[in-house]
């Protein structure tokens, strides 16, 4: 109810500000967004470039963590690629939308987790190196505030594929269950409207 509130509230300081277009209907236009993602592997800020054609969408850019579950620090560089798919063609305001996301990251030495036990020298090490693929499917919405601005948050689930090496040539394999939350803004580029 919040979150309602506030997209509700914010979308009237937009449209007092700088006056609310018409929705105009598009079949194609390039966008920016800018996202905070929460999810399995952290808290992450991700700017992206998108595409849209009909109906569908293509998402690809960067995913910054801010906070990362296997190291300590900020500074963790990983990269995001979606697609999202809207049965309504964005023919109003509000538009539902369903999407696969996917989140790529590396590092070297995870600090935190995951560790295992070395039983010849009985202690816990850590790897060295650590490669994260996270493969989620999920629901989401846009809306539209004018002026080429909209708002977007969604929700997903899916699996998270974990590589570890750890010295000596160990290597280990997961897989986890994993689910992400995302909140945005995008502001359209360049768009051409329906005939």
């Amino acid at each position: 109810m919040r979150l309602l509130t506030t997209i509700v509230c914010f979308n009237l300081f937009i449209g007092q500000s700088f006056g609310q277009d018409a929705y105009d209907r598009y079949t194609n236009f390039y966008s920016v967004e800018s996202n905070v993602a929460a999810s399995f592997a952290g808290l992450g800020f991700m700017p992206t470039f998108s595409v849209y054609r009909s109906g569908h969408k293509i998402d690809a850019g960067l995913s910054i963590k801010m906070y990362d579950i296997w190291q300590d620090g900020l500074g963790i560089l990983g990269t995001y690629l979606s697609y999202k798919y809207y049965p309504n063609l964005r023919k109003s305001d509000f538009s539902l939308y369903f999407g696969y996301h996917n989140l790529f990251s590396t590092h070297n030495k995870g600090k935190k987790f995951p560790q295992i036990q070395d039983q010849l020298a009985d202690k816990m090490i850590r790897p060295d190196k650590v490669l994260l693929l996270e493969n989620l499917v999920g629901i989401g919405f846009e809306y539209n505030m004018g002026n080429n601005l909209y708002a977007l948050c969604d929700f997903s689930v899916g699996a998270a594929l974990d590589w570890e090496t750890f010295k000596d040539e160990d290597r280990r394999f997961e897989v986890r269950s994993t689910g992400m939350i995302r909140f945005g803004l995008g502001y359209t580029l360049g768009s051409r409207k329906a005939k």
